[in-house]
């Protein structure tokens, strides 16, 4: 009986374990989650750039957009043209700074 319940704790522990690990966000899913904040701005015609750095327990994704003048221009980055999005390890938005 005693090591059913030592066999049952194991498998409960590394099962919590696994969960954490799960949640918790890495480099992908941190630019993932700062694409869906900004799918409206960035398309074909303007394409952003993601810098993604942890910063303790949260991701910091910096994200560049870019513009046209006209349709036969290629897009440029341009001054204040940038916003950074915070998340938790969770991928839960906890900050955003726009650029000025």
């Amino acid at each position: 009986m005693a090591a059913n319940s030592a066999l049952i704790f194991s498998v409960a522990v590394v099962s919590g374990s696994w969960v954490l690990s799960a949640a918790a966000l890495d480099r992908d899913g941190a630019i993932d989650a700062a694409k869906r904040q900004v799918k409206n701005r960035c398309t074909t015609a303007t394409p952003c750039t993601f810098t993604a750095k942890p910063e303790k327990d949260k991701w910091h994704v910096r994200v560049e957009f870019t513009k046209r003048n006209s349709p036969q221009e290629k897009p440029f980055a341009y001054p204040g043209g940038h916003a950074i999005f915070i998340f938790d390890a969770t991928g839960k938005l906890i900050g955003r700074v726009e650029g000025e």
